[in-house]
């Protein structure tokens, strides 16, 4: 009896507010009955357990489920001619016997750029499967949408070819645009632009599925150099799209991972992953790799060994490091006909250009101080190098 009772307030809460009617219904179904809300529960949990960034609402609008999984849009509905103003849970309104069914959908924001990937799959798909069929197709769609590309523009400091649309202006003048590797370089001066250069990011981690996997560095470098203050400017910017929720939580951040030969830390993720993912499975696998770049760094320094001196390692600053490993890295391998983008390394990161972004975005750095570009230079050499990725071609 308590048994009994228990699943029927269960099948009641899972089904939204009604009569018992619906809920005497929905216990004589048994375990013939599949709830969308544990399926969208279920879903979402696996894509986030699989290192995916995920948001999700509570409820669903229109009949059906809508949530977000790193690059991709979840739809799901259980199909038919029920009502769909009603809850797709709702036995007065629906066939709860009916297997309801997935689409996933890449780019989320496909208005402009047309759908790359259209996926539906059946809501009995166990969970972990379903990340596995999602990641294989989004690599799959991102792989020829890259493959489509016209490289028509060029970046104004290192004259690589680029799309023009994926070239991107750092400061006022908007007809300077560049690649992921320059947009803090030497050459630019002045009317930096860092929220406009944000909500371009934005742009094309929603839109563009093909978009250089650099722009994601360039995003984790500004989110953890301003932190909350960033966040706040970007949202109180007067424009009309909202930012994106990585310049505040830095674990929604998408980053593109190597699509072909990938080192033994990222065996396991799929065709992206959320940054905390990226830097906690680095780490896993390199759990000395803060202390040979501390050793890396005294060497530059040509410390004498037991010297005290400070520790130029900005911890701020490392989920940035790792982030310009792997998405240059994935841009090199994505773009093989091109020169690598590992000339970042060299002047790319210059002290007066970072302190004029840093000032915009409200960072507590000082650009200024050699600890920022040491930590950028040359953590990303050594975490590079720890990945087994040559930077010096």
């Amino acid at each position: 009896m308590t048994r009994n009772r228990a699943r029927k307030q269960a099948v009641r809460a899972a089904a939204g507010e009604g009569g018992y009617a619906r809920t005497a219904r929905m216990h004589a179904e048994g375990s013939r009955a599949i709830l969308t809300a544990d399926v969208q529960r279920n879903a979402v949990q696996a894509f986030h357990q699989a290192g995916w960034p995920t948001e999700s609402d509570g409820f669903p609008e229109g009949g059906q489920w809508s949530a977000y999984a790193g690059p991709v849009w979840s739809l799901l509905s259980r199909p038919g001619t029920g009502d769909t103003d009603a809850h797709p849970d709702d036995a007065d309104h629906h066939d709860l016997t009916i297997t309801p069914a997935f689409t996933f959908i890449a780019p989320p924001i496909s208005i402009n750029t047309g759908e790359a990937m259209v996926l539906e799959a059946s809501g009995d798909t166990p969970p972990q499967e379903l990340v596995s069929q999602v990641s294989a197709a989004v690599a799959r769609a991102r792989e020829s949408e890259i493959a489509k590309l016209v490289n028509d523009a060029q970046c104004a400091i290192c004259g690589d070819s680029y799309p023009a649309r994926y070239l991107l202006a750092p400061t006022a003048a908007q007809e300077l645009t560049v690649c992921p590797s320059c947009a803090f370089d030497g050459d630019l001066f002045g009317g930096y632009n860092p929220v406009r250069l944000a909500y371009d990011i934005d742009h094309l981690c929603f839109e563009e599925l093909a978009m250089p996997a650099g722009w994601a560095a360039v995003a984790a470098l500004l989110a953890c150099a301003g932190g909350t203050a960033f966040a706040e400017r970007l949202s109180d910017a007067g424009v009309l799209a909202a930012p994106g929720a990585h310049w505040s939580d830095l674990s929604q951040l998408w980053i593109w991972l190597p699509p072909h030969a990938r080192p033994a830390a990222l065996d396991g993720l799929g065709a992206g992953a959320g940054l905390a993912r990226v830097v906690e499975s680095v780490e896993a696998a390199h759990p000395d790799l803060r202390e040979r770049f501390r050793a890396q760094l005294a060497e530059e320094l040509e410390q004498e060994p037991g010297e005290d001196s400070r520790d130029y390692l900005v911890e701020q600053l490392w989920p940035a490091v790792i982030a310009y490993a792997v998405a240059l890295a994935t841009q090199e391998q994505e773009r093989p006909g091109h020169r690598p983008p590992w000339h970042v390394l060299s002047d790319s990161f210059e002290p007066g250009t970072l302190a004029g972004h840093f000032r915009q975005i409200g960072s507590s750095l000082d650009a200024h101080d050699l600890g920022v570009c040491f930590t950028l230079e040359v953590g990303l050499q050594v975490v590079a190098e720890a990945l087994g990725w040559d930077t010096q071609h």
